[in-house]
């Protein structure tokens, strides 16, 4: 175990405490966050942990926090709030930094800010994150890939934060990306097809879903890099109430005063659709490629349970390997090894499942598997 400690912030969050309990076995632990009492009941269990409250906003606080840890790992949210005030502390004190949220906004503020020597990781969630690595455990040897369909969704009560941050994903003036815009010949276009998809899949329970194209920054770069000749993405609901909420949202256009109210709204809908049932997350890939000079059909897909452990799991796996990666700015998607992550969360969530499909192009019926 190395000495210095592990700087967690957001510890008394969902996923801050599933992040505790997956790195306190083998880790030096600083946790912080808002909330005393949550903080002391996480440092009580067993471990090496260390609870020192704070709010990010202050910064002599937060200096004090990150002083001494050679990681600092910051689950807070939302993204466009924390922005880039945990990573420059962090960074300042000599410490490696990894962000399960932070996206394109926060790689704007640190390109060329990275010490020498030292790391920064962004992205290292569930979505964005996951959602980007899963795509190219897929893709992984082949020769060409005509198409690919990227999807993502599930069922389970949204936090405050989560639910912001996907409000604000769906203005493009915050740069997360734009719904009904797909990727053609190596640039964004409008989406073609119809505003909302029914589909029904293996890798759905064979159970109806809705599917809207949404072409964020993480799918841009995902296409680019492996040369996709046409991408798509989709944001995956259920016929509920939190779908019919997103709708009321969008219609009423934007109103920035009203962002609390709207936020609130999202939460609602998602805690009705949840009420009685067993939360899910799906993440799927579709692909038409050519593989040993054939040109074939791959799927895969992911399914686990509750959102937050999922992400915290991503976040975990993150921390185990920031050390081997190089220094510099990364997204977790492009420098994770696909396989090795994917081992770990099985590992780590045994309600988790893995899928894989193929079939030659001229047949299209995939033989579907789990893994």
């Amino acid at each position: 175990m190395n000495d210095a400690p592990i700087g967690l912030l957001g510890a008394s969050g969902s996923v801050g405490r599933e992040v505790v309990r997956l790195l306190r076995p083998g880790h030096r632990l600083r946790i912080g966050g808002r909330d005393p009492q949550a903080l002391q009941r996480l440092a009580g269990e067993p471990g090496a942990v260390q609870a020192q409250p704070l709010d990010l906003n202050d910064e002599g606080a937060l200096r004090g926090f990150v002083a001494g840890c050679r990681l600092v790992v910051n689950c807070a949210g939302p993204s466009y709030r924390v922005l880039d005030r945990v990573a420059r502390a962090a960074l300042a004190a000599g410490a490696d930094y990894l962000d399960v949220g932070g996206d394109d906004l926060l790689w704007q503020r640190l390109e060329g800010q990275v010490p020498a020597g030292r790391r920064a990781l962004l992205s290292a969630g569930m979505l964005p994150g996951l959602s980007g690595l899963l795509p190219r455990y897929l893709a992984a040897g082949l020769q060409r890939i005509d198409e690919m369909r990227c999807y993502a969704g599930g069922l389970g009560v949204l936090s405050a934060s989560a639910a912001e941050d996907f409000l604000l994903s769906l203005d493009p003036a915050y740069g997360f990306g734009r719904a009904r815009q797909a990727w053609c010949d190596g640039r964004a276009v409008a989406w073609s097809g119809a505003p909302v998809e029914a589909l029904r899949r293996p890798w759905s329970g064979n159970r109806d879903l809705l599917a809207t194209a949404y072409l964020g920054a993480e799918g841009q770069r995902l296409f680019a890099s492996l040369g996709v000749a046409r991408g798509s993405a989709f944001n995956l609901f259920e016929d509920g109430q939190l779908l019919a909420c997103l709708r009321r949202i969008q219609g009423r256009g934007a109103a920035e005063s009203d962002r609390a109210g709207r936020v609130a709204e999202l939460v609602a809908a998602s805690r009705l659709d949840a009420a009685g049932r067993t939360p899910y997350q799906l993440l799927a890939v579709e692909l038409s490629c050519c593989s040993g000079g054939r040109e074939v059909q791959r799927s895969a897909w992911l399914r686990a349970g509750d959102g937050s452990r999922l992400t915290a799991a991503m976040a975990a796996f993150a921390v185990e390997c920031l050390e081997r990666l190089p220094p510099g700015l990364h997204f977790a998607a492009e420098v994770l090894p696909p396989s090795s992550c994917l081992e770990r969360l099985q590992a780590w969530l045994p309600e988790l499942r893995l899928g894989l499909g193929e079939a030659a192009a001229e047949r299209g019926q995939a033989v579907e598997g789990a893994l």
